[in-house]
């Protein structure tokens, strides 16, 4: 979807075309979910908490200043959806939630030690991560997404894969595979 597409969509949807704010949820649902679920670690309740952040979007949509900012927007809404069901929890959400423990799942490959290396990475970075890596989005939708330059999501994630292949090597994946 194009820039001016969203923002034409934005309008007609401010005007009252349900069609168009459905046109942009179908295109921003799985971004949101991503978005979400790098904060909460559990993909029903991302599912909940971006369905909730359309919900919030809908009816404040007439308070959005620049419809050319609604992705962004749209983000920052479902953030603060997902840390809201995290304070709303026992405690603060454990980064070890996000991918079930590999001892306990009776299995140990190489993918669980990979999540098990993504968990220990910032909100920020998990986001970029799961956005790019888990839902295929190019540079352009992430940062359509998320609001910020293509540089700063080269950035975010150049650190977050450093980081990853540190965990990696500390532990010893690495070694184990030449």
């Amino acid at each position: 979807m194009t820039e001016k597409m969203q923002t034409e969509l934005v309008e007609a949807a401010v005007a009252g075309d349900i069609n168009s704010f459905g046109r942009l949820a179908r295109r921003y649902y799985a971004s949101m979910v991503a978005i979400a679920y790098a904060i909460l670690a559990d993909h029903q309740l991302a599912e909940d908490a971006a369905q909730e952040a359309f919900a919030r979007a809908l009816t404040s949509l007439r308070k959005l200043r620049n419809p050319d900012k609604f992705a962004p927007w749209l983000a920052q809404i479902c953030r603060n959806i997902a840390k809201d069901m995290v304070a709303a929890k026992a405690g603060p959400m454990n980064p070890r939630d996000l991918f079930p423990d590999p001892e306990s799942s009776g299995t140990n490959d190489d993918v669980h030690v990979v999540r098990r290396a993504i968990e220990k990475l910032s909100v920020s970075a998990r986001e970029v991560i799961v956005l790019r890596y888990y839902n295929g989005l190019s540079y352009e939708e992430i940062a359509s997404v998320l609001g910020i330059s293509k540089p700063t999501i080269n950035g975010r994630l150049t650190r977050a894969k450093q980081k990853i292949a540190k965990y990696l090597k500390r532990n010893g994946f690495l070694e184990d595979r030449a």
